[in-house]
């Protein structure tokens, strides 16, 4: 029985581990690499731009010819005008309405060369071997000590057409090279030798005009501001203009609107974004869109090239203002003008043709290096953080599928340890069986040694008694008296058997109360004329012992019964017995002639006496004088 608790507690442990999702190195190692890594990459993402939330616009890039397979190659490349040191390139996925990317291709590479046909060239990335994912985030590849004019994007494996089995194409929203810090590709000159025009949507050109679908290049947190914010008009057919001073001129190679995104208006992408307006440095127009509307940026920053410009002063003159809810505003988060790898417009003087002020709209705050949605950061730094963030986000992905795997392989090992605990307990269950048989098989041939002892020592030694006072009363003539010591012996006989037998009948672990039957029996056979009284526990037949304990409790009670009848003379013999918690105790009272017990010997059988005491693991006890009568005591635990 214990065994069988032991192997069901073990198989209830590995259950409760396999339901409970307890740990698994100790099955599997490689679980606890994978988590370890896990913990690695999902501190790393914590250092990374948070994904912006997707901006679709009207102008979602460039869009190929349509082709019968998805491996048809097709490639579309940008001209910056003149060789570049070229510090990275980054790719940026088409967005059309959904939240993920539009006609990405599957696989395809980038290249870079001085050769508009790229006979020489230098590849900058190979993606041709295994499928990419289709999601919105920029590939962002770092080039190092390479100058070029033109960079190519060749797609080898299309993507299918939403909705369409048999035509594949691929999108991509912008293409961006870096070099001295800002993105030089910006309205440079695109060729694609197959590729579809279907305005505003799509276009070569839109591939290289700064608008994408990733938002603003911000660090998120608890600093942000609104901008700047013009008074109110009641129409949108007014001018409004702010502008900026650094003080001295400088050059400057770009000019940047930041779109304002007020946290009031959590819907209201572009917020203010004037439909109508020009941008001027030092009075000389260098962006100019009265003539026609400007499509809302959302929160994309509207990035302006300057070459070669000298300015100290830029102005953004709006001449249709933006409609807010039946008036019209012009407000922008943020103005940059970047030049010798600094933002010149960071904290200068700001003035305008008039203003709203309040605690979130300042004229401060246009140069204040903050959006609505956090600090500004530079584009490059965001974008290779956005593209680290893909890349962990697919190695997590594949960890989990790895964690998946191994956890399965730490669970089928828990269920084969399951399956050989149980059959190593069966095993050992019936190896302690057969054990426990053997072990009874011994113990019964011991106790039919005894036995056999008990009948030659007892009825034998009675028997030949019997055989010798027959043979003298036959020579002597003295039947009378022989005859007597004949039925005596055979009595005694007759009574040893009866307790031989009774140690027999009983089986494994008789009853204490059928010990007290026998003794009383006993005593009844060998106490004839003298008074004797035994008292004992009634009505608990429950507490039992082992055949080794009453049969050596029995022998010694009759022994002792014997000794008195025979030598101690008494009149009166009180017998108690009496068990609880596992304990044994018998009490045996004469009022007999006594003896010393310091005198005794080995003759007088108290050795036997104590012999039996001890192979039960009891105490004897022996209080005796002489004239006193006697005093025998055995305590024990049951076994």
């Amino acid at each position: 029985m214990g065994t069988l608790k032991w192997l069901l507690s073990g198989c209830l442990m590995i259950a409760t581990s396999l339901e409970a999702g307890a740990s698994w190195a100790w099955l599997n190692r490689e679980v606890v690499r994978l988590e370890a890594r896990r913990e690695v990459l999902e501190s790393s993402l914590e250092l990374l731009p948070d994904s912006p939330q997707p901006q679709p616009h009207e102008r979602a890039g460039f869009h190929s010819g349509f082709a019968p397979r998805a491996d048809a190659v097709r490639w579309v490349q940008v001209d910056l005008g003149v060789e570049r040191e070229l510090e990275a390139v980054v790719v940026v996925p088409a967005m059309l309405g959904a939240a993920e990317a539009y006609g990405f291709p599957n696989r395809f590479r980038v290249d870079a060369s001085n050769d508009p046909l790229f006979a020489d060239s230098v590849p900058l990335l190979d993606h041709t071997n295994d499928d990419a994912s289709p999601v919105l985030a920029p590939w962002h590849i770092v080039v190092h000590e390479l100058k070029a004019r033109y960079v190519r994007f060749t797609a080898t494996k299309l993507s299918p057409q939403p909705g369409m089995s048999s035509r594949f194409i691929f999108c991509l929203g912008e293409l961006l090279v870096f070099s001295g810090g800002r993105n030089v590709a910006l309205n440079s000159d695109v060729f694609a030798p197959n590729a579809v025009e279907t305005l505003p949507t799509w276009s070569p050109r839109h591939l290289v005009d700064g608008t994408y679908a990733l938002g603003l290049p911000v660090k998120a947190g608890e600093k942000y501001s609104n901008g700047w914010h013009s008074a109110i008009s009641t129409t949108a057919e007014v001018t409004k203009w702010v502008q900026m001073d650094w003080g001295s001129p400088q050059r400057v190679e770009e000019i940047r609107l930041i779109p304002a995104h007020p946290r009031d208006y959590p819907d209201r992408f572009g917020f203010g974004f004037p439909r109508r307006f020009k941008v001027e440095a030092d009075a000389r127009v260098v962006f100019d869109s009265t003539g026609v509307d400007f499509a809302n940026p959302g929160d994309t920053p509207v990035a302006i090239p300057t070459p070669g410009l000298q300015a100290r002063e830029i102005r953004i003159t709006a001449t249709r203002l933006w409609e807010r809810s039946g008036d019209f505003v012009f407000a922008l988060a943020e103005i940059q003008a970047f030049g010798g790898g600094k933002n010149l417009a960071l904290g200068s003087a700001v003035r305008s043709l008039d203003e709203t002020t309040t605690v979130a709209w300042k004229s401060e705050h246009l140069v204040d290096g903050l959006s609505s949605s956090g600090v500004l950061i530079d584009e490059s730094e965001w974008l290779s953080g956005l593209s680290k963030r893909r890349e962990l986000m697919a190695e997590l992905g594949a960890l989990t599928r790895a964690q998946a795997s191994a956890l399965g392989l730490a669970q089928t090992r828990a269920v084969w340890l399951a399956g050989l605990i149980f059959l190593g307990g069966a095993s050992f269950a019936v190896v302690a069986v057969l054990h426990s048989r053997r072990v009874r098989e011994r113990e019964m041939e011991t106790l039919r040694q005894r036995i056999s002892r008990d009948l030659h020592d007892e009825i034998g030694s009675h028997l030949g008694s019997i055989r010798l006072m027959s043979e003298l009363a036959l020579r002597e003539g003295e039947a009378s008296e022989s005859l007597d010591e004949i039925h005596r012996l055979a009595g005694e006989a007759a009574e040893s058997m009866r307790g031989i037998i009774w140690l027999v009948r009983e089986g494994d672990a008789p009853k204490l109360t059928s010990l007290v039957e026998a003794m009383r029996q006993s005593a009844a056979a060998l106490l004839k004329g003298i008074d004797w009284h035994l008292q004992a526990p009634g009505g608990d037949d429950a507490i039992a012992a082992s055949l080794t304990f009453h049969r050596q409790v029995f022998l010694l009670f009759r022994e002792a019964v014997h000794n008195i009848a025979k030598h101690a003379n008494a009149t009166r013999v009180e017998i108690e017995l009496s068990w609880q918690s596992k304990r044994f105790r018998l009490c045996m009272v004469d009022n007999g002639r006594g003896f010393d017990v310091a005198a005794v010997t080995a003759g007088n059988g108290l050795a036997n006496l104590r012999h039996r005491a001890e192979v039960i693991g009891g105490e004897l006890g022996v209080i005796s004088e002489p004239g006193k009568g006697t005093r025998i005591t055995l305590e024990s635990a049951l076994s």
